[in-house]
């Protein structure tokens, strides 16, 4: 087993239908390897919450932080970098499009050296309008950043330890982590990974969503660029 200790953070936003499959697919992915899985529930208005901790009574390996409402999947992931231990944090969606079995690959390229592992989803199966959105971020992101990242919307990515406790000291709700995590980096790497089309529940991506997430990126260009 790995001495170094792996974090693995999902959000949870009503995915009870897709949990199950989670658990089967992410616990054997991690079994050799040194790790803690901590699920933040972001308010699930389903069973997502009592199925996490049901899940939790057999796993000694496993978190569950409820965060008492909806605060939005930001405030999650921070929660979940104030909580974890790991040497390596990795994030990613409670919804299996992308795949747990890719985290070997965050982890070796974590070993060869790289503090910031982005991640570019390949023959992505998602609607127009998301892709389209999703390309229209990531070109803005890097005009106005000046970075050159090709998949700023892929959840699945990993930090190291000092990158998360970088982030940690930026006391503001309205970050975006990929691009502060690209501002702190000093050898980051992206990698292309499979992409699934969601098999369960609901897209939580919206118009809504993108407008705050389009401020949310002007606010943290101000930041990185101080």
């Amino acid at each position: 087993m790995d001495t170094e200790l792996i974090s693995v953070i999902i959000p949870v936003y009503n995915e009870e239908e897709s949990l199950s499959a989670l658990f089967t697919r992410l616990f054997p992915v991690m079994y050799d390897i040194s790790h803690e899985i901590i699920f933040i529930n972001d308010g699930s208005k389903d069973k997502s919450l009592s199925l996490l901790q049901n899940e939790q009574k057999n796993n000694s390996c496993m978190k569950v932080i409820d965060m008492g409402g909806n605060y939005g999947q930001h405030r999650a992931i921070m929660k979940g970098f104030e909580q974890c231990t790991g040497d390596l944090i990795i994030t990613m969606d409670a919804d299996l499009q992308n795949p747990p079995e890719e985290i070997p690959r965050i982890i070796s390229e974590y070993k060869h050296g790289h503090d910031v592992i982005g991640t570019i989803r390949m023959n992505r199966q998602d609607t127009f309008f998301r892709k389209t959105a999703s390309h229209i971020v990531n070109r803005m992101t890097n005009m106005i950043t000046g970075f050159h990242i090709s998949d700023y919307g892929c959840m699945l990515r990993g930090y190291s330890r000092d990158i998360v406790t970088e982030m940690l000291k930026v006391k503001r709700d309205d970050i975006f982590i990929p691009a502060l995590a690209q501002k702190l980096a000093h050898n980051p790497v992206e990698i292309e990974i499979s992409h699934s089309e969601r098999e369960y529940g609901e897209s939580k991506y919206s118009f809504y969503r993108l407008i705050k997430l389009f401020m949310s990126l002007i606010r943290t260009a101000y930041i990185t660029r101080r």
